[in-house]
């Protein structure tokens, strides 16, 4: 299933996941540029906008570090079928892809 993530979206997305799920909390925008190899944090701020805007994470104002990733309070107690409408709704487009 594609929800039109680039691919530095994703990688981000799953850094941000990763550090979460060890218990620690999310990483600097520093830590974000050096993890996915960019030289400005400008780059990371796009990033993060863009999982922002397409409700994968939530940031609270004036806190630094503080993301949540929407999904994880969202997404588990969806059907296949509700989790598609769901993101159909949010505009995305959805592919069943098959093996």
């Amino acid at each position: 299933m594609t929800i039109g993530l680039t691919a530095k979206q994703d990688e981000l997305l799953r850094f941000i996941e990763s550090e979460l799920d060890a218990g620690r909390v999310a990483p600097s925008f520093d830590e974000m540029a050096a993890r996915l190899g960019l030289k400005a944090k400008s780059g990371v701020h796009r990033l993060i906008s863009g999982l922002e805007e397409r409700g994968l994470i939530r940031r609270l104002p004036s806190r630094a570090r503080a993301i949540e990733i929407v999904s994880r309070s969202v997404l588990p107690n969806l059907s296949d079928e509700a989790l598609i409408t769901a993101l159909q709704s949010r505009g995305y487009r959805v592919e069943q892809v098959t093996a």
